[in-house]
């Protein structure tokens, strides 16, 4: 889990939210106030998509949040099942997350944890591409194990070189190491246009997960959607990938999910359709042909007209 953030976004006008001014009708408003303020506070220093985990085995309940919050038991649950019924707290995989979280992050934060993070995963791909190179080299020129394994050091680009957002988006250095057109090094292809000719928008994609097959189905939906003439830009890329999270936070069925907006052409992510693929009903008055709808809690879902 990287660094807690240093802030959260808190707006002026969050007591004329009328989720708010219904909590503070009931009998217990302030201390469910208070603690709906330090779930805020808590998911920016777990830094987590706003997801209450303890590791990737244990999500924190309300027993464990009673004790870190320093609250009773009977208030938190209440607090919690308060939240859950007006729709600003959900379950993701048994485990308590924050409804809309990005709201909450300022746009430098939500930038400085996608550029550390991008800035790990390419300093993790160019020690293996070193090794790469260096065993390479190795086999080529029949060198004995022992000098292998000497200290080489390769010219490194700098880290920060394709985040730097001020530089020229068609120029780029070239390292030492063989340039990589893998999924790992795609937020830096600028030959060519579409969304991921947009530093940036490779940059959310990438930093979205370590997983390199949802990496890859995120690269190929951009991609689809750049045949549509729908590209991608910074402020389409979040929107679409915080709508994602809110589907799922499991790797597999996010990149299943991908995939179905893939096959079906689909410009945003929905919900995984289980039902067949029969065709759905032009004249339906929920989609109107289209197959997927929104529903009253602001998501989109599958729509059933096509079954019946």
């Amino acid at each position: 889990m990287a660094d807690g953030m240093k802030w959260i976004k808190i707006v002026t006008d969050i007591f004329d939210d009328e989720k708010i001014q219904l909590i503070e009708a009931l009998p217990s408003a302030d201390s469910i106030l208070v603690i709906w303020f330090k779930l805020l506070v808590f998911a920016g220093k777990q830094n987590n998509d706003g997801v209450f985990r303890l590791n990737q085995r244990i999500a924190y309940n309300d027993e464990m949040l009673s004790t870190l919050f320093r609250r009773k038991l009977s208030t938190v649950h209440e607090a919690m099942k308060t939240f859950e019924d007006f729709g600003m707290v959900e379950r993701i995989n048994g485990a308590y997350a924050i409804s809309n979280w990005s709201k909450y992050q300022s746009e430098s934060e939500k930038f400085d944890i996608a550029r550390e993070k991008n800035r790990l995963r390419q300093k993790k791909w160019r020690e293996k591409q070193k090794n790469t190179l260096l065993q390479a080299s190795c086999k080529k020129n029949n060198v004995t194990e022992t000098l292998c394994h000497a200290n080489v050091t390769l010219t490194d680009p700098d880290p920060y070189q394709d985040l730097d957002l001020d530089k020229n988006p068609n120029h780029r250095d070239v390292p030492t190491a063989p340039v990589d057109k893998s999924v790992d090094n795609f937020s830096v292809d600028h030959g060519r246009a579409g969304s991921l000719s947009d530093p940036r928008v490779g940059q959310e994609l990438l930093a979205f997960s370590d997983d390199s097959d949802l990496q890859a189905a995120l690269k190929r939906w951009a991609e689809m959607r750049d045949g549509k003439g729908k590209p991608l830009n910074l402020t389409t890329v979040r929107r679409n990938l915080s709508e994602l999270r809110k589907l799922s936070s499991d790797p597999k069925a996010q990149r299943a999910i991908i995939e179905q907006s893939i096959e079906k052409k689909w410009i945003g992510f929905y919900t995984l359709d289980k039902k067949n693929d029969g065709k759905p009903k032009k004249d339906c008055p929920f989609c109107h042909g289209s197959g997927v709808y929104q529903a009253d809690d602001g998501k989109y879902y599958i729509c059933n007209c096509k079954d019946g």
